[in-house]
C-alpha cells in the first residue's frame, strides 16, 4: 500500500477511533516511515495557507508563486520542529524504559493533522491542537507501553523547553529593541586621565 493510502487510512482513524488505533497497531517501520508520514502530514496543513496566498495573489503570478514557496517553507520548518520535539521526547520516554526511537516517532507523526491541521484558525485552533497533543501522549504510553503519567511528563518535557527558549529570545530581543535611554557619550581616552 502507497504512503498516502495509508496516510488516509490511519488519519480516518485518528478522526473516528484513535484508541482502538492505539490497542490494535503492531507493525514495524523504520524511522523513515513516520519522518515522511509527519513530513507529509504537515504538507497537508499549509495547504490552506498556500491557497490563500495564491488567492489572495491571483493578479501576480509572481506573488502567488512566492507565497506557496513560503508556505513550503513553514511546512519544512514545522517539519523539523516536530521531529526535534519527538526526539527530545524520545530522551525522557527511553529514561522510562521506552522502545526506541522509531516507536516515538511513529507516536508523534499518526497524529500531527490533528494537531497541527486547524493552526490557522483563529480563535478555536488551539483546541484540536491541544487534541492532538493529547493523542500524541496516548499513542506514546501504547507504544511504549508506559503509563500514561509518565508519557505526559515525556511529553511536556519539550513544551517546558521551548516556552523557556521563547522567554530567553524574547528577553534577548527586548534588550536590543526596547534599548530607549541615550548611550552614554564617548570620552576620549586622555580626558578621562585628566579626571582621576
Amino acid at each position: 500500500m502507497s504512503l498516502l493510502n495509508q496516510w488516509k487510512g490511519v488519519n480516518g482513524y485518528m478522526i473516528k477511533d484513535p484508541g482502538t488505533f492505539f490497542s490494535e497497531y503492531d507493525e514495524t517501520h523504520g524511522a523513515g516511515y513516520p519522518l515522511a508520514f509527519m513530513f507529509l502530514s504537515f504538507l497537508a496543513t499549509m495547504v490552506p495557507l498556500a491557497a490563500l496566498m495564491v488567492v489572495f495573489n491571483i493578479t501576480s503570478p509572481e506573488d502567488a508563486v512566492i507565497g506557496v514557496v513560503v508556505a513550503l517553507f513553514f511546512a519544512v520548518v514545522s517539519w523539523v520542529l516536530g521531529v526535534i520535539e519527538a526526539l527530545l521526547v524520545h530522551i525522557i520516554a527511553s529514561l522510562f524504559g521506552g522502545r526506541g526511537v522509531a516507536v516515538t516517532l511513529e507516536a508523534y507523526a499518526f497524529p500531527t493533522l490533528i494537531r497541527s491541521g486547524l493552526w490557522w484558525l483563529p480563535v478555536i485552533g488551539w483546541i484540536p491542537a491541544l487534541y492532538g497533543w493529547y493523542l500524541q501522549i496516548r499513542g506514546l504510553a501504547a507504544f511504549h507501553d508506559i503509563s500514561t503519567g509518565k508519557a505526559f511528563v515525556a511529553a511536556l518535557f519539550p513544551l517546558l523547553l521551548y516556552i523557556a527558549s521563547i522567554v530567553v529570545l524574547a528577553a534577548v530581543i527586548a534588550a536590543f529593541v526596547l534599548d530607549l535611554g541615550n548611550p552614554p557619550e564617548t570620552q576620549p581616552a586622555m580626558l578621562l586621565l585628566e579626571l582621576a
